[in-house]
């Protein structure tokens, strides 16, 4: 999980917490049970079962959003031999393994949560607690001080992130991040799509078409008063209209390009335009040379680099820190606690009442606050899909990448 996603997963659960609420239907677990056990600190199966349910909704939410279906996906292949379901269970175990290790290793940065912030976790688990009906409560098997261990592990994940890769070299050169700016029109000559879903090879005649249409963009960009500042698009619809041209950057490293229109754009200088029509996989290509080191793109490839070796350094760390440490699982609990289509939590803004800012939640200095009124209720699921919130990132799940 990058920073990013650390920071919206606080943030996503400060709006469960406040001006939220979770609606469902579960089996009841014991959720006193000890899930996690490492020394004398202990998460319990309700604690994962909250974070488990966050997940449920928010990745039902995300695939609701993109109009993608969402029966039956939990018990759908991952691709490893899993199904969701349990793929979702394991990241969420580890997950909070992660956040675990996170705490007891929070001394070695002199990283702790004060009195303040204590009191706001505890305001807002209570504010949890009032707010959800006493069948959504017993659903969750959760309590307050379930709540409020979660809210601890979020905040300790969210502020130790920073130390954990401040020895991280941030110094990126010029040529490791170099990226350089093409502007380029594309004609497509792949084969053609029928109606019966088969395809169609184009003519030799159809093909040269295509060419003589690339090489009249390319006469005439050649022919204005500047090339390298030219219209190029407009020159492509003059052609056609339906054609266009497109700026785009790449690096050394870019494999979405075509590697003709790269290997062509490579050999020139800024403002120059490559002096024939290139021929690429499936298409003809005119390109022009805007900036070999494009300044913007460069200095962001540079950040992305950077965030790249934090997420090594940190992904390392946790990793490190899990094998030196001693973690019980309760498998047996875990195993009761499942993830099916007959079980459908969502999350939802109320519609009467606007919610507050949280003011906290993955800046690493507070933790979430109550922000307004918001109610939880269970209900059975009878095959009919419950609401979904139309808003939401996967919350909680670290994939380690």
């Amino acid at each position: 999980m990058n920073k990013v996603t650390k920071k919206l997963t606080g943030a996503l659960l400060a709006g469960l917490l406040g001006a939220s609420f979770l609606t469902g239907c579960s089996k009841t677990v014991d959720g006193t049970q000890p899930l996690l056990t490492s020394g004398e600190d202990t998460v319990t199966v309700g604690t994962g079962n909250l974070m488990l349910r966050m997940n449920q909704a928010t990745m039902l939410s995300y695939y609701s959003m993109m109009g993608s279906g969402t029966t039956g996906i939990w018990s759908q292949d991952a691709g490893n031999g899993e199904t969701y379901g349990d793929t979702t269970k394991k990241n969420v175990l580890d997950e909070l393994e992660n956040m675990l290790v996170q705490k007891q290793h929070a001394a070695d940065y002199d990283v702790t949560i004060s009195e303040e912030e204590h009191s706001k976790i505890e305001e807002a688990a209570k504010a949890f607690m009032d707010a959800n009906t006493e069948e959504t409560i017993q659903s969750l098997s959760v309590s307050q001080s379930d709540v409020e261990s979660l809210l601890e592990l979020y905040t300790y994940q969210t502020k130790m992130y920073d130390p954990m890769v401040a020895d991280v070299d941030t110094n990126v050169e010029d040529s490791e991040a170099a990226q350089s700016k093409i502007t380029y029109c594309r004609i497509d000559i792949s084969d053609a799509q029928n109606d019966d879903g088969t395809t169609t090879p184009l003519t030799d005649e159809e093909k040269q078409e295509k060419k003589e249409q690339a090489q009249a963009i390319l006469d005439q960009l050649q022919a204005s008063p500047d090339p390298a500042s030219a219209d190029m698009d407009a020159i492509a619809k003059g052609v056609n209209e339906d054609l266009s041209a497109v700026d785009n950057t790449f690096g050394d490293d870019d494999t979405l390009l075509d590697d003709k229109l790269k290997e062509a754009a490579k050999t020139l200088q800024d403002g120059q335009v490559y002096g024939e029509v290139v021929e690429g996989e499936n298409a003809y290509f005119v390109v022009r040379m805007d900036s070999v080191l494009d300044r913007e793109a460069t200095d962001q490839e540079k950040e992305n680099i950077v965030e790249e070796r934090q997420q090594e350094a940190y992904n390392d760390l946790l990793k490190e820190w899990k094998e030196d440490t001693d973690i019980t699982v309760n498998e047996k609990e875990w195993e009761k606690v499942t993830l099916t289509d007959t079980e459908q939590y969502t999350i939802k803004q109320p519609e009467t009442e606007e919610s507050g800012e949280d003011t906290a939640a993955g800046t690493g200095e507070e933790t979430a606050e109550d922000t307004g009124d918001g109610t939880a209720d269970a209900s059975d699921s009878t095959g009919t899909e419950t609401e979904q919130d139309t808003a939401g990132t996967d919350a909680g799940t670290q994939s380690q990448e």
